[in-house]
């Protein structure tokens, strides 16, 4: 076995030993993510919200045609939407009402974001009784295509003396290690990875594991029978997200969601790789499949997951306390993610995000700029701002993401050995970006609710602001400073 991988450095307040790898080199393989052209912009559906609607239980007999006013009113609506689309030759037909009680309407055929903006500016200016409508734009991973290094030991977690960069987890874990909170990964899904399986939660029925929020069958890869619309169900495993045209943004699958979720909660099992919360539960919610995902399936899959109803979908019975977003898109936020995420909020999950990357302010990136949630910058080995991060006023704290500052500076996680179709489950691989570096905070924040449950989400925000490390090198923009677990579940014990 090849020296340079065959080892993981963890601490042993953890396991007592160095963990070996259970395979040689070969196992685990340089990533490359292929970038794609940057094409316009589309989309297909429109969210609009009515002021003073009826909701749930009635717009779904509305939908099933046994509600014939609200029927009337829906066809109505259509109507009104149809005069100002049909300039570009397309009709749009009610989908669902919302967790938010705003209407999503579905076009027969993608059109640019542009002529969306344009129709709803249209409905807004026309109809007093619309209170915003706006594009169900696709939101994507945010993991950055970058070219391979050689592989490195998990420095992300380690002490601060011993790599700049850190998080000083092995103290942290004196205290806890975030044992049965939950955390939500909103993502593409989860593979059953042997360092995950053990802290998955099991879906609605007891089959798989959390739940799919994606609607459109060709975007979850997922065949319904005739006359179903919606892919939505039990079960949140991850299909794949690859395409063999590069109409999209990669042509292979990215598993994405399975890394984020072991830099969360990997075991402690003895093999592979540790999480930042060992003993946390991770609750997979999927929102992203091919081409990424839609809005409208974002937030009510960040409803649900905060234990909010969501009409059609079964009752979620163990709501997440920290919900995870590693995913966005290079816009303001809507007023339908800045609604979805302050009812989380509300509800009681500390929202983390990552804070995108573009390398620009992070007013500009979206789920960065919305209310309620705290992004996240990303750093490298050396404790310096990843040259891809955003940045900014909207920081709230920085994490370890990578930075391509050395042949040493990736995040290994959980990961499928698949390029298109599910491979290999039992797997690990590299990654860099602000979708590495939100799921350190989420981590961080399980184990601060483990030791205080009773910390809101304003509170766990302050704190990880209030303990945060100025950062050892150039790091302008990057919010309150490095997070520093140790400093804040110390804190946390004793607010």
């Amino acid at each position: 076995m090849n020296s340079l991988f065959s080892r993981f450095s963890v601490t042993a307040v953890l396991l007592a030993s160095v963990v070996t790898s259970q395979s040689d080199a070969a196992s685990f393989p340089r990533r490359q993510i292929k970038s794609k052209p940057v094409a316009a912009e589309q989309a297909r559906q429109l969210i609009v919200h009515y002021r003073n609607d009826a909701r749930f239980a009635r717009s779904a007999a509305a939908l099933a045609g046994t509600a014939p006013q609200l029927e009337s009113q829906l066809q109505l609506r259509s109507q009104q939407i149809n005069r100002y689309a049909s300039a570009i030759g397309v009709r749009f037909q009610p989908l669902r009402q919302m967790s938010t009680g705003a209407w999503v309407f579905r076009a027969d055929k993608a059109m640019r974001v542009q002529d969306l903006q344009q129709i709803s500016r249209q409905l807004q200016s026309n109809d007093p009784q619309i209170a915003y409508a706006e594009p169900d734009r696709i939101r994507r991973p945010s993991f950055v295509p970058t070219d391979p290094y050689f592989f490195s030991d998990q420095w992300d977690l380690q002490d601060t003396q011993v790599q700049k960069g850190g998080m000083n987890l092995p103290k942290a874990w004196d205290l806890s290690f975030g044992k049965d909170v939950v955390v939500a990964v909103v993502d593409t899904g989860y593979r059953p990875h042997p360092d995950l399986v053990a802290n998955l939660i099991p879906a609605p029925g007891g089959q798989g594991y959390g739940y799919n929020f994606i609607s459109d069958p060709d975007t979850a890869r997922i065949t319904v029978a005739d006359g179903v619309t919606s892919a939505r169900g039990p079960n949140g495993i991850d299909m794949g997200d690859w395409v063999d045209d590069f109409s999209c943004y990669n042509s292979d699958s990215s598993w994405h969601g399975t890394h984020v979720a072991g830099t969360i909660a990997a075991a402690a099992n003895g093999k592979g790789v540790v999480g930042v919360a060992p003993q946390a539960k991770i609750l997979p919610v999927r929102v992203l499949g091919k081409c990424g995902g839609q809005t409208s399936d974002i937030i009510d899959g960040v409803a649900w997951a905060a234990g909010l109803p969501v009409e059609g979908v079964p009752t979620n019975t163990t709501p997440a306390k920290v919900i995870n977003l590693s995913l966005g898109g290079m816009d303001l936020c809507s007023k339908t993610e800045a609604a979805g995420f302050m009812a989380a909020k509300q509800k009681g999950a500390v929202v983390v995000v990552a804070a995108g990357n573009e390398g620009r302010n992070a007013r500009l990136s979206t789920p960065a700029s919305c209310p309620g949630v705290i992004p996240v910058a990303s750093n490298g080995i050396d404790g310096s701002r990843a040259f891809y991060s955003n940045y900014g006023g909207h920081v709230t704290v920085t994490a370890p993401g990578g930075g391509r500052s050395s042949d040493q500076d990736w995040i290994l996680s959980t990961l499928n050995a698949g390029r298109t179709k599910p491979g290999d489950e039992d797997y690990y691989g590299y990654y860099i970006g602000t979708s590495m570096a939100a799921p350190h905070v989420a981590g961080v924040a399980a184990l601060m609710l483990a030791i205080n449950p009773a910390l809101t989400p304003d509170q766990v925000r302050n704190i990880l602001i209030k303990t945060s490390r100025q950062a050892p090198a150039n790091c302008v923009g990057c919010g309150a400073g490095l997070v520093d677990a140790a400093a804040a579940v110390s804190a946390a014990k004793g607010n």
